[in-house]
């Protein structure tokens, strides 16, 4: 081992609080605290190695828990060790793998495996070379903890497999492993095998070396322990068939219809995981779409076999959680934090490329929410929907004869798993069938919503999720109908909404996601989706607000869902009054009486985030108290940030931007502004943790009042200390407060950009550094593309003198990104954004920019034509036309680049831009037809025959 020793002090302190953990009765959360304290203790993690590796006297459980704990510890600080440490903790580790106790050398190979994945096996040459030489050991302890070490690196970090090792003459470490795999596949001992096939397995969509080399022989493996006596290991099997056929479909394809035929047979395996990992083969075959001739043969005896598999198992946490709600006699339990999925903020990216759910970050795919909370656990009843669903998109009609008589016959059981069953059928066919389905929509539909009152959960809560996949067709027969097509809608969505008011809180919640499926199923193909949704406007909105006030913490998340995807199909419709007003009080009530620590705050700041851009000024009465309570936890969160940032020794800003005592002001001002000073004063008594997404979303809460308001949110943004808290935030350290904080810089500059005059040099320079190309990572694109857009912004509202001084720098970074030449390529948003921006400071600075112009001309018409017609594309064209005016000579060589830039306008909405293009082009035509015979003909015959047609369209005989 390396030369570091522990203390004793230090060890038998780590070992009492250790072993008081484990005692029942004693207040884990403060040990916890305490032993969070020390990782401020470099030498921490050596502690805790020394514990786990060499603690012979100790309990097992006292062992492991030292190990997850470092493994924890490792996750976050890893990288930051210094180079001594990190050696003496592999060396470490390295005996362990192959420990006697089971418990020991697999929490071993965990963190083996969080060392590889930070590290790289390049790093850890010990381990490249023991894995293999152990995959062939005689002990079985230590060959157990060879594969299940291999295992873990392979499900966590499988691009590592052909990583050379030295030690093997630089061969890739997966020609190393592969073999003895292998070989181990055909092992008389049932883990081993399972272990061996599960390992080849997760190589298999890699493809790396030492696989490619072997194909054959796993094949033949596969296909040799097709029928093992053990269940595990024929689970495995299928798995590896299944990957084969989707990752390797040429070498399976000779065997494909004995493929089948064993998969037909798997999928009926008494065994639930066999059954489940065979379902998923028929979705992968046509989804890799193979012949479907091949598959047609076995309909008739797949459709039954899936639909059996589809009925619920008589023991089922979902219907046990379901039943005791229903029994619960109304009064719901409150979920809990494990009830709940972990929140994923969706991110506010403006300019190019953002659309319109992107920009707001509202689920805008509300099918597919609705998906998860119906099939929130994978198992062999959804698998066998999906399947199902899947060879409808692909069979179409010719799936009805076989299912439809088991369907009928189901949905008049008595028995309601096979009724369930039978709604989950006709939910899953509903896409691929529906014109087989179309003559009987009325009556299924009259048959389901009577479902909708049965008397189990499970029922009515699959009845809502199959009527939302109906909806579509329910608007078409509105909009080829008229008034005799709303009766059929007008009972879906009241049976929906009475769902909604379901004392069932698994009922509510899927009630709800059905009726975000409606509402964005009403926008898609359709321009006036207010219009399809008007008689059920108020209804919809009440039923929202009645469950932001009723519903348990999952269905209100659900309900922010469904309200962030209604305000964005509405639109301006959103802000009449008498709409807005429904909704806003309790969602502002949500928000501004909440604690400051509660979690489910940042649902409510998102949504918050996604309603307000279309409320108008309706939000106007709330937004005081909205705006305080914003920038209240910004300032919290942000100061809590800097401190546990100082305590790790970590920067809270980028290289260049505030230092500590600047982000300290800009933090508590916000705090106090919100009147939260005193949970700043005491951050740690209040329980106080840092978490970036209340700063993310406290931004964006404001960003969406900024869009709401307009020009109504200056005295707000005019008393605050906001923008002192911007400059701050457009340096974090965290993209995903740049990129909220660049957002929200964009919206104020629409808004009421004369509050960011004292800051305007600041900002410019802050985004001009968050530019560079070295700083454009795949991490940093979205704050990158905002950093741009919001630049492109200021410079469009500021008086021009304002932007002189940067306009040479501004179009020297948009040239470097538009000219960038690798390695690897630019990614087109940020190209677009920066055509845009460059295109913006032409138009507004054109002297300073029109001597360079030849600097960047070619690579910016490149560009220009890649741009969607629009605002900021035509701002962009006004900003080029300006420069080529000023300096045609500069843009001259550039001249077929031009001509195919002006033609990649479909239609120029703006008639001064529009004459302006086609004087240009007559200008040069004047001017180079005057220098001389055929000067005129020699430039134009460098321009493309469809873009010379396209201009004679657009302008005329310019050319």
């Amino acid at each position: 081992m390396a030369s570091w020793q522990p203390t004793q002090e230090g060890v038998l302190q780590l070992v009492q609080l250790l072993t008081l953990y484990q005692q029942p009765g004693t207040n884990q959360s403060q040990i916890f605290q305490q032993l969070e304290a020390y990782r401020a203790y470099p030498d921490f993690n050596n502690y805790l190695a020394f514990l786990f590796a060499t603690g012979d006297q100790l309990t097992v459980e006292v062992r492991q828990s030292a190990g997850l704990l470092l493994k924890n510890n490792l996750s976050k600080q890893y990288n930051d060790l210094q180079a001594d440490f990190k050696a003496y903790i592999k060396s470490a580790l390295l005996p362990l793998l192959g420990h006697a106790t089971r418990e020991l050398r697999h929490t071993a190979g965990t963190i083996a495996s969080v060392i590889v994945g930070l590290g790289g096996l390049e790093d850890w040459p010990d381990l490249a070379a023991a894995v293999p030489r152990c995959l062939q050991a005689e002990e079985p302890a230590v060959l157990d903890g060879a594969l299940d070490t291999l295992y873990k690196v392979l499900e966590d970090h499988p691009r590592l497999m052909d990583t050379p090792v030295a030690s093997a003459g630089g061969a890739a470490f997966s020609k190393l492993v592969v073999p003895p795999l292998l070989r181990l596949m055909q092992s008389p001992v049932e883990d081993v095998r399972r272990s061996a096939v599960a390992g080849l397995n997760l190589m298999a969509p890699g493809m790396p070396a030492g696989l490619q080399d072997n194909v054959d022989s796993f094949l033949q493996g596969l296909f040799a322990l097709a029928n093992d006596t053990s269940n595990r290991v024929r689970k495995e099997v299928v798995v590896g068939l299944v990957t084969a056929t989707s990752f390797l479909p040429d070498r399976v394809a000779p065997f494909m219809g004995q493929l089948v035929e064993y998969m037909l047979a798997s999928n009926e395996h008494a065994d639930p995981a066999v059954a489940l990992a065979a379902a998923e083969f028929w979705t992968a075959y046509l989804e890799l779409q193979l012949d479907p001739g091949l598959l047609r043969p076995a309909l008739p005896r797949l459709i039954p076999v899936l639909l059996k598999n589809m009925v619920f198992d008589e023991y089922d946490d979902e219907v046990a959680e379901a039943e005791a709600a229903e029994a619960s006699g109304g009064v719901q339990k409150e979920d809990r934090d494990q009830d709940l999925k972990p929140f994923h903020h969706r991110a506010r990216e403006h300019g190019a490329e953002a659309t319109e759910e992107g920009a707001e970050g509202a689920g805008a795919d509300g099918d597919e929410d609705d998906d998860d909370e119906v099939f929130s656990a994978w198992n062999l009843r959804k698998c066998s929907a999906e399947a199902l669903d899947v060879l409808s998109n692909n069979y179409g009609d010719d799936l009805l004869p076989v299912l439809l008589p088991i369907v009928q016959q189901r949905l008049q059981d008595s028995n309601w798993r096979s009724r369930e069953s039978a709604i989950l059928a006709l939910g899953a066919i509903s896409h691929g069938c529906h014109q087989g389905l179309q003559p009987y929509l009325e009556g299924m539909v009259t048959m389901l919503l009577p479902a909708l009152q049965d008397a189990r959960p499970m029922v009515r809560i699959i009845t809502c999720w199959t009527l939302g996949r109906y909806s579509h067709w329910l608007f078409v027969g509105v909009l080829e109908r008229g008034a005799a097509g709303r009766p059929l809608l007008d009972q879906v969505v009241a049976g929906i909404l009475g769902r909604m008011a379901d004392n069932n809180k698994f009922v509510q919640a899927a009630a709800v996601s059905a009726l975000a499926v409606l509402v964005e199923t009403a926008s898609e193909g359709h321009d006036a989706a207010d219009k399809l949704l008007e008689p059920y406007l108020k209804a919809i909105l009440e039923a929202l607000a009645m469950a932001l006030t009723r519903y348990t913490r999952r269905g209100v998340v659900v309900t922010y869902d469904a309200l962030s995807c209604t305000a964005r199909v509405l639109g301006p419709r959103m802000a009449d009054p008498a709409l807005a007003t429904i909704v806003l009080p309790p969602l502002v009530g949500k928000f501004t009486s909440s604690p400051l620590t509660d979690k489910d705050l940042l649902a409510t700041m998102e949504c918050l985030a996604n309603v307000t851009p279309h409320t108008g000024r309706t939000v106007e009465p709330y937004a005081k108290p909205l705006y305080d309570r914003a920038l209240a936890l910004a300032g919290v969160y942000m100061a809590v940030g800097q401190h546990s940032r100082q305590a790790a020794g970590t920067p809270s800003a980028l290289t260049g931007g505030p230092d500590a005592a600047t982000t300290a002001a800009a933090a508590t001002a916000g705090a106090a502004y919100g009147g939260a000073a005193a949970a700043l004063a005491n951050g740690a008594a209040a329980g106080v943790e840092y978490d970036v997404n209340f700063v993310v979303l406290s931004l964006d809460v404001v960003s969406g009042m900024a869009q709401g308001l307009g020009a109504s949110i200056e005295s707000l943004v005019g008393t605050s200390p906001l923008v002192q808290m911007l400059t701050v935030c457009c340096w974090d350290t965290s993209a995903d407060v740049r990129q909220s904080a660049f957002a929200l810089v964009g919206d104020l500059a629409s808004a009421c950009v004369a509050h960011l005059l004292p800051a305007l040099d600041a900002l410019v320079g802050c985004a001009l550094a968050l530019l560079e190309l070295p700083r454009i990572t795949e991490h940093a694109l979205a704050s990158a593309n905002n950093a741009c857009w919001s630049l492109g912004e200021l410079i469009i509202k500021v008086d021009p003198e304002r932007i002189v001084p940067h306009a040479e720098a501004i179009a020297l970074r948009m040239t470097s990104i538009l000219s960038f030449s690798g390695p690897g390529r630019m990614p087109p948003s940020i190209l677009e954004n920066a055509s845009i921006t460059l295109g913006r400071t032409a138009w507004r600075c054109s002297e300073q920019l029109a001597p360079h112009l030849a600097h960047f001309v070619t690579p910016w018409c490149m560009q220009l034509r890649n741009i969607r017609d629009g605002t900021e594309k035509e701002h962009a064209f006004l900003g080029l036309c300006r420069l080529v005016r000023m300096n045609p000579e500069a843009a001259l060589p550039a001249f077929p680049m031009l001509c195919a830039a002006f033609a990649s306008w479909r239609r120029v909405g703006c008639e001064g831009l529009r004459n302006e293009m086609a004087q240009i082009l007559q200008l040069y035509k004047a001017n180079l037809a005057a220098a001389g015979p055929g000067r005129w003909e020699q430039v134009v015959s460098g321009v493309a025959e469809p873009v010379r047609g396209k201009l004679q369209q657009m302008f005329g005989a310019v050319l």
